[in-house]
């Protein structure tokens, strides 16, 4: 079962706290680094600033990388699922201030979904890793079981805030109705409905409307 982020954070601020004393509350000389428990948990977790400078990574996070389900150039995290630059900027510069924020995440070209959550690190964790005081702890937990067609729609509407107009629209999409039926059971003519599928494809960064179907559709990774 995945471990919330708030337990991560005191797990590790109370593990660096509990070795730096001994059994009868003396000092001891070599605590353990908070980033040396991080990085034995089998969640994804990354440390970044909320210019998106890398600072942490465990094994999870680097094989969501070496996957293309995440991305990095510079030291910089790039994407991560659906989220792009800019953002992963907004995030990390919100939970950078003290707030914490948990949202959907799917990775293409099928939809395998997964929670992210983002919280600041504990000052135990920053002051034994030497991190400044606005990093972020970055939290992949992957759906076992992956979400409902209906679930990831709901989670898209939160993410990208689709209006309830193209909330419905896609919801018949992905039904099977083509655009012309969609615009008879909505009461829409077609090129309003079209221009809903524009603002979704935008909002989504979907390549395309087939592309955004499968994502809303089967959970197993789709072949190109």
């Amino acid at each position: 079962m995945p471990v919330a982020p708030s337990a991560l954070l005191l797990q590790g601020d109370l593990m660096f706290k509990a070795a730096q004393t001994d059994p009868s509350g003396r000092p001891t000389q070599h605590p353990v680094p908070p980033h040396l428990v991080l990085a034995a948990l089998p969640q994804p977790l990354l440390v970044a600033l909320p210019d998106r400078r890398l600072l942490f990574a465990n094994a999870s996070a680097e094989r969501l990388l070496l996957d293309g389900k995440a991305a990095q150039q510079a030291g910089h995290l790039m994407a991560l699922g659906q989220l792009d630059a800019l953002r992963l900027t907004q995030l990390l510069q919100q939970t950078g201030a003290g707030a914490s924020a948990r949202l959907g995440l799917w990775f293409s070209p099928g939809l395998e979904t997964a929670w992210l959550h983002l919280a600041p690190l504990a000052a135990g964790v920053l002051q034994a890793c030497g991190w400044p005081n606005d990093s972020v702890l970055l939290t992949v937990h992957i759906d076992q079981p992956a979400l409902t067609q209906a679930a990831r729609i709901d989670a898209l509407t939160r993410q990208c805030r689709l209006s309830q107009a193209e909330r419905h629209v896609l919801l018949l999409l992905a039904d099977g109705e083509p655009v012309d039926a969609t615009s008879r059971h909505l009461g829409l003519c077609v090129s309003t409905v079209r221009s809903h599928v524009r603002n979704l494809l935008g909002k989504t960064q979907a390549p395309s409307l087939m592309q955004l179907l499968r994502w809303t559709g089967s959970s197993q990774p789709l072949s190109h």
